[in-house]
């Protein structure tokens, strides 16, 4: 049986942008445990919000660019995420609608778990199709 392991952003990081390299060849003898099904890796949605700050913010990588690599990592073998398909609809919904990752994850979220009502003064909201408004207002 593989072993599960929960992996941290800095990890995912290392992974793909092969930054910096002795790290990075660290992580690959990992990775081929991962392959050869020794290693189960888990993944939490903090994670993924972490890599898109880390990567936009210090790599100043593209939207677009960050939600491809984390779908890819979420759809790997041997790569296990909590609410995947929430993760991956709020990823896409970064790259396409121009709003925060944790924008996206709150909207996509409570698509998924009802009631869909979102409370917030945050106008990138309207950009998510979600039902929102400000305190006062509920």
């Amino acid at each position: 049986m593989a072993r599960k392991l929960w992996i941290d952003t800095n990890v995912i990081i290392r992974i793909i942008t092969g930054d910096p390299t002795e790290l990075a060849e660290e992580v690959g003898e990992m990775i081929q445990k991962v392959e050869d099904g020794e290693l189960i890796l888990r993944l939490t949605p903090l994670v993924v919000a972490e890599c898109c700050w880390v990567l936009a913010s210090f790599y100043e990588a593209d939207p677009k660019d960050i939600s491809d690599a984390l779908i890819k990592f979420t759809n790997s073998i041997g790569v296990e995420t909590e609410e995947k398909s929430v993760v991956q609809q709020a990823l896409q919904d970064y790259a396409e609608k121009n709003v925060d990752f944790i924008d996206a994850y709150i909207a996509a979220h409570a698509k998924a778990n009802p009631p869909e009502d979102v409370v917030t003064w945050d106008k990138h909201f309207k950009r998510l199709d979600i039902r929102h408004d400000r305190p006062r207002n509920w």
